[in-house]
């Protein structure tokens, strides 16, 4: 795997400092450079954006947002692929960002593999979300429409996402150490909830909507 060359955008120096040290630690990721606002990071690019693949994108920050820089990013070099990584976990920041053309939505305090896990797959150009984001943008699904509908709780979250990666009742049961009959009940409320048929139509959703990637 060709190394992935990555530039950190956020104001708190503390914070770039954590995020260097577990990303050097990590095999073929290298940090390529380092901004503190997002204007900052356009200034970079005009020089470098060739030494970057994926940029690391706070939200809040002085002189320009992550969303504006986001949206800049986009236009100007579609080749770089952006993750968002921030502490909001609002729905709104999440919309916004995900419409600048973020890839992926990962909050800082989601842990150091979930963020490896989160650059390497917006590295692919695939979708990418924590599984608190993955559930807030489920759940919006669900709301539109008028009526309040049911939503997905963390466990039936995680037992779609097995469900999408191929994972049988028995596998999900034993890895969640509960009984194969209410993993098949978690499904079937899954499947009634978003008002699907099946199975099939499950694992679509899940990957149409980048519940899974």
């Amino acid at each position: 795997m060709k190394e992935i060359k990555i530039l950190l955008v956020d104001d708190h120096k503390m914070i770039r400092d954590g995020l260097r040290s577990i990303i050097n630690f990590s095999h073929n990721m290298t940090i390529a450079g380092e901004c503190s606002n997002g204007k900052e990071a356009i200034n970079y690019l005009e020089k470098n954006s060739a030494e970057i693949d994926v940029i690391l994108m706070d939200i809040t920050m002085p002189e320009m947002n992550g969303i504006d820089a986001t949206e800049i990013v986009v236009k100007l070099y579609p080749e770089i692929n952006i993750l968002a990584l921030t502490m909001h976990a609002e729905e709104a920041y999440i919309i916004k960002m995900i419409k600048a053309g973020a890839l992926g939505y990962v909050l800082k305090d989601s842990g150091s593999e979930k963020l490896i896990e989160g650059i390497k797959t917006v590295y692919r150009k695939e979708k990418f979300y924590s599984n608190e984001v993955s559930l807030k943008l489920i759940n919006l699904l669900l709301g539109k429409g008028g009526a309040a509908k049911p939503t997905l709780s963390d466990r039936e979250l995680e037992i779609l996402k097995a469900i999408s990666y191929g994972s049988t009742s028995k596998e999900i049961a034993s890895k969640l150490f509960i009984s194969p009959r209410t993993v098949e009940s978690h499904r079937r409320n899954i499947v009634k909830k978003l008002n699907l048929k099946n199975t099939a139509e499950l694992i679509k959703y899940a990957f149409h909507h980048g519940l899974v990637s």
